[in-house]
């Protein structure tokens, strides 16, 4: 399964980064303090844990409020209808496939429980002939679209076959509260998957950035281009771009760091 990463994150503010043991048995992996960083963020302090099949209901609910509307793909092309308790199904079952029973995937909890935070990740799937089933099978038009985007790219990423047969951790879907944007949490999420990954033994971490926003926080955070498409070059079969998401949205972008 491909990535979809975004949200309009903006990850300043101050963070004492802990190193973690991701036992499975110890959910809870850190807490972190922002009250120190501006008169309006006291008392917002939160704590980063794994995901379990749990945790899919909450997690579902926090996505259908913060990602499923602003994700730039999703936007563009109003894959969610206007309705408050409107959802998109085909999305949901993609957010659930074997991402939220994989101890891989992480959430950053407030302390009063309330999730502000998710970062969905996922083993990745090597490269295979034709479209997957999940694409095919896929009832919903719009959806579908975003599906064959993302797999265009993965097609391109691995033209060369440079990335076979190694063990690649896929970051797939990444959103904040927008209450609590710019306190760091996105980039504390990205740093702990990077930690998950070398304690399991993957060669390298994977993001397919959809987000002008997450684009800039995997640069930041040391990973390398390999490859960027264009939106206004993926065109339909009039020559017409098939996304026009708005500024600074402009290139779906895949970038890997090294474990």
């Amino acid at each position: 399964m491909e990535t979809v990463l975004s949200t309009n994150l903006d990850n300043s503010g101050r963070i004492d980064a802990n190193k973690t043991n991701f036992a499975k048995d110890v959910p809870k992996i850190a807490r972190y303090t922002l009250a120190d960083s501006a008169d309006n963020n006291i008392g917002m302090d939160y704590h980063v844990q794994i995901v379990t099949k749990d945790d899919k209901l909450r997690i579902l609910k926090f996505l259908r409020r913060f990602f499923f509307r602003d994700e730039p793909l999703n936007h563009c092309i109003q894959l969610i209808p206007e309705s408050e308790d409107s959802t998109c199904l085909e999305l949901e079952e993609y957010c659930s496939m074997s991402t939220l029973e994989n101890n891989l995937s992480l959430m950053a909890v407030s302390t009063s429980g309330a999730i502000v935070g998710v970062l969905l990740n996922g083993k990745m799937d090597p490269p295979c002939e034709g479209d997957p089933e999940y694409i095919t099978s896929c009832e919903n038009p719009k959806f579908k679209k975003i599906l064959r985007l993302l797999r265009y790219v993965d097609q391109n990423v691995n033209r060369s076959g440079q990335y076979e047969g190694l063990n690649i951790l896929e970051i797939r879907i990444l959103s904040v509260d927008s209450s609590w944007r710019g306190k760091g949490i996105a980039k504390t999420l990205v740093e702990k998957t990077i930690e998950i990954g070398k304690e399991k033994g993957f060669h390298m971490v994977r993001a397919d950035c959809s987000s002008f926003f997450s684009g800039k926080l995997c640069a930041r955070l040391g990973f390398e281009r390999i490859y960027e498409l264009k939106y206004a070059d993926y065109v339909d079969e009039d020559g017409n771009p098939v996304f026009n998401p708005a500024f600074p949205h402009t290139s779906i972008i895949s970038y890997i760091k090294k474990l």
